[in-house]
């Protein structure tokens, strides 16, 4: 099967010193058919710790909450992601933004919005800081990876 095209995602992983870092990159996906499918698709992402891979798929729906003050903001609190996971942007946007810094370049500040799908990866270090810049909720979906 021929390579056809790819899928963009936004990485958000722990680079040098601990600190959280932001690069685009593109999953790749071939041209398949078969099975009731047509179309292009990624290869199988796989839980390392389910032996069997036949459950324990954890998944789970959020909705971003607004900010009481309004404005645009949201949760400022710097953290790091919980765990390795997809997060599947449903609707609205959220701005990330590492610790560590005081002017913003395209490696330290990303924006995702509905459609976007985030490999949260940064689970030590300093973490980021997140802001809702539209003033509306973001719907989400979060797949655990590991």
């Amino acid at each position: 099967m021929a390579k056809a095209a790819g899928l963009p995602i936004l990485r958000m992983y722990t680079g040098p010193g601990g600190k959280t870092r932001f690069a685009w990159t593109v999953l790749p996906l071939v041209r398949q058919t078969g099975l009731g499918s047509v179309g292009l698709f990624s290869e199988l992402f796989v839980n390392e710790n389910i032996l069997d891979n036949t459950g324990d798929l954890r998944v789970q729906f959020a909705v971003t909450p607004l900010p009481e003050a309004g404005g645009g903001k949201g949760p400022q609190l710097a953290h790091t992601a919980p765990r390795k996971q997809l997060v599947l942007t449903l609707g609205g946007c959220l701005e990330f933004c590492s610790c560590d810094v005081e002017t913003f370049d395209e490696t330290t500040r990303a924006t995702i919005g509905a459609g976007d799908i985030l490999l949260a990866e940064d689970t030590t270090g300093q973490g980021h800081r997140s802001r809702i810049p539209d003033g509306n909720p973001r719907r989400s979906i979060f797949v655990t990876l590991d």
